[in-house]
């Protein structure tokens, strides 16, 4: 399918998010200021995206399903909330973010729990990132969270020692097999994310040193394969999802791999793995094979299983653009993928 007919089909009105998102970033010609903001109000009137909000409690958190309560049914609101469009301008981002920085990011980074031991790589990398994208670079928890990236995540395989000097006193990141002789992957691609999302302006020469050893340990790996053999490293990373807990599938570590910089894309392993989504992309679309739990809302209302994904199939053409794979929208907007930071 040609990019003018994906275009069309992201254009749909059935999905107002992605047609909002489209029209924002993708479409030839810049929609009009007056017209931007229409698709705005209709996004946020989308009734799955409004099913999900009217779970926010007061406080700007979000209840869980399950008995024990953490933040994180208010982590995966916020990563849903990025991922329909909305910004740090929204009040409901606001007082969630809010909410996360009172109560989570106590000890030096997002934390599932209220402490310290609650601070797993791939939680601090997600919230971050997803956080980053909406705007809120300069939110002190979110600094304070790329501090804690910078300081203490490791990017270990083997042999290979690279990452955080300082020992992170809490056990938590050790108990939880963050770091043993190979780093947790899930781990390192989260926090790789949150340091590539940052504009490039506002990386410091530690985030800098950081993200290459993090291209570094990927590179090994070859994206999302494991490092001596020529096997996928998890299934689940090619059976692409909205949301995926703490999870990340391939079209979204190509996505920071094109944030970090985009002429990693001439190295092989890029290139190879940019192939591998492309073959299972029907016509250029995406699928949306699972979701994982949210703890807000299962299943997840925005789009069925096993049918092209609308929200997955504009990722992967926003990567192609940020790589110069498919020429859509502005180029000046393909050097960075957040909004308003």
């Amino acid at each position: 399918m040609m990019v003018g007919s994906l275009l069309e089909w992201l254009s749909s009105p059935e999905n107002p998010p992605v047609r909002y998102l489209t029209a924002l970033n993708l479409a030839p010609q810049q929609a009009s200021a007056r017209a931007r903001e229409t698709l705005r109000r209709e996004m946020l009137a989308w009734e799955p995206l409004k099913k999900v909000l009217a779970l926010q409690l007061e406080d700007g958190s979000f209840p869980s399903l399950e008995k024990t309560p953490t933040a994180s049914p208010t982590y995966a609101a916020l990563c849903l909330m990025e991922r329909c469009g909305m910004d740090i301008t929204d009040e409901p981002v606001a007082r969630a973010l809010a909410y996360v920085a009172d109560r989570h990011a106590k000890k030096g980074a997002f934390s599932y729990t209220t402490g310290a031991c609650g601070i797993l790589p791939c939680y601090v990398g997600i919230a971050t990132a997803a956080l980053i994208r909406m705007g809120a670079c300069n939110a002190p928890a979110v600094q304070a969270s790329v501090q804690w990236i910078v300081d203490h995540q490791r990017f270990d395989h083997k042999a290979t020692r690279a990452g955080g000097a300082k020992e992170w006193p809490y056990s938590a990141p050790r108990h939880a097999r963050c770091w043993e002789s190979v780093s947790c992957y899930h781990g390192v691609v989260a926090t790789f994310r949150a340091l590539a999302a940052l504009p490039t302006e506002r990386r410091s020469p530690e985030v800098r040193t950081r993200l290459g050893q993090a291209i570094q340990y990927l590179r090994v790996h070859r994206g999302y394969k494991k490092s001596k053999e020529d096997k996928p490293l998890f299934r689940h990373m090619t059976q692409f999802f909205i949301f995926g807990s703490h999870r990340s599938n391939l079209i979204d570590v190509l996505e920071g791999i094109a944030e970090a910089d985009p002429q990693l894309v001439r190295e092989g392993w890029v290139r190879d793995a940019v192939e591998a989504v492309d073959q299972l992309a029907a016509s250029g679309k995406i699928t949306l094979v699972k979701n994982y739990p949210t703890k807000v809302v299962d299943p997840l209302p925005f789009e069925p299983i096993g049918q092209p994904s609308r929200f997955l199939t504009y990722q992967w053409l926003r990567v192609e653009q940020k790589f110069g794979l498919c020429i859509v929208g502005d180029p000046e907007s393909t050097s960075q993928g957040t909004r308003g930071c």
